[in-house]
């Protein structure tokens, strides 16, 4: 498999937003956000389909998501948080964690990218959740 975009993140050869990091995963922020706050849980194991995962990865990478969510909830407050275990546009397996704050539209709008955040924003988002960890 070739690098990935989210491996190059995770080199450093990209610079991103980072929440928290492991010795098997990383979470930054969504550079392409559909809601305020969203991250995302990669893996540090390039892999592109979930399930191909071993185990201890696996459970892993579920355990940081609700870490991560707690940690959401607390620092910005949404109605619900809601995750997608995802791969499709970037071959390289990782969870989003969504922030849903008005839960009357359903996850429809949530599955597809939003515009690009500005980097100030994302830096401040990231604070906000990792004082919260």
């Amino acid at each position: 498999m070739t690098n990935s975009i989210f491996s190059k993140i995770i080199a450093r050869e990209i610079p991103s937003q980072f929440v928290y990091e492991d010795d098997v995963c990383v979470v930054i922020m969504d550079k392409f956000p559909s809601t305020k706050g969203q991250t995302l849980v990669i893996p540090k194991k390039e892999v592109d389909y979930a399930f191909d995962l071993d185990d201890d990865t696996y459970s892993h990478i579920f355990m940081v998501a609700k870490k991560i969510a707690i940690a959401s909830d607390k620092a910005l407050n949404p109605k619900r948080t809601c995750l997608a275990v995802e791969g499709f546009e970037v071959p390289h397996v990782h969870i989003k964690i969504y922030p849903v704050y008005d839960t009357s539209r359903g996850l429809g709008p949530f599955l597809s990218s939003g515009e690009m955040a500005e980097d100030e924003e994302l830096a401040e988002l990231a604070k906000q959740i990792k004082e919260c960890l």
